[in-house]
């Protein structure tokens, strides 16, 4: 698609301000994963999750949050590797069970914006993110610094629909809240004690 790119309304340049919850899906949850619209860059789809499945969301430190999307490779070999970084706080069993277990997981991660804007998505099925952990405890902090790369080479792209989210315990066990987060608004799900 051949267009002029035009300055952006507002303060473009402002640092981001996401808000302060990752959404994680785990790719062999995912059963459809939309494709990307002509221009190669918005989602306008929901991701079907299978039956009894949900993306999960982990807590970010406010202002610690850093997406990139380096473009890297050889002639004709050329992409950009996005990634997002951030930092948990303290070295909690919950952090730790997380970093356990998703540590060689394949995945999909999604931050959104308290503008309004779209969420960022990195990764897809044929192409995940992969966590790696950096903790620090010290009389200075008590840090996790976490980091989902994608794989291999491809494209940032934007998220322009609902999230569905389990917010506290498992997805499918009596009390447990399963969220949709939506770019207009929010809808809450409780399954039957």
């Amino acid at each position: 698609v051949k267009a002029s790119v035009r300055r952006p309304a507002g303060n473009p340049g402002n640092g981001i301000q996401p808000k302060d919850q990752l959404v994680i899906y785990d790719v062999d949850d995912i059963l459809y994963f939309p494709p990307r619209n002509e221009a190669g860059v918005v989602i306008e789809e929901d991701i079907v999750m299978k039956a009894g499945r949900y993306a999960i969301g982990i807590y970010l430190t406010p202002g610690t949050a850093e997406i990139s999307s380096n473009s890297d490779g050889e002639t004709d070999a050329e992409g950009y590797t996005p990634s997002v970084k951030f930092n948990h706080p303290g070295n909690e069993q919950e952090i730790r069970e997380f970093k356990t277990n998703w540590l060689s997981k394949k995945c999909i991660v999604v931050l959104r914006y308290c503008s309004g804007k779209p969420a960022d998505l990195i990764g897809t099925p044929c192409n995940p993110c992969k966590l790696s952990v950096s903790y620090t405890g010290s009389n200075e902090s008590n840090t996790n610094e976490l980091t989902f790369t994608q794989i291999s080479a491809s494209m940032l792209r934007f998220f322009n629909t609902c999230l569905q989210v389990c917010t506290n315990g498992a997805s499918s066990s009596p009390g447990s809240t399963q969220n949709w987060l939506c770019p207009t608004h929010s809808l809450s799900i409780t399954t039957p004690s």
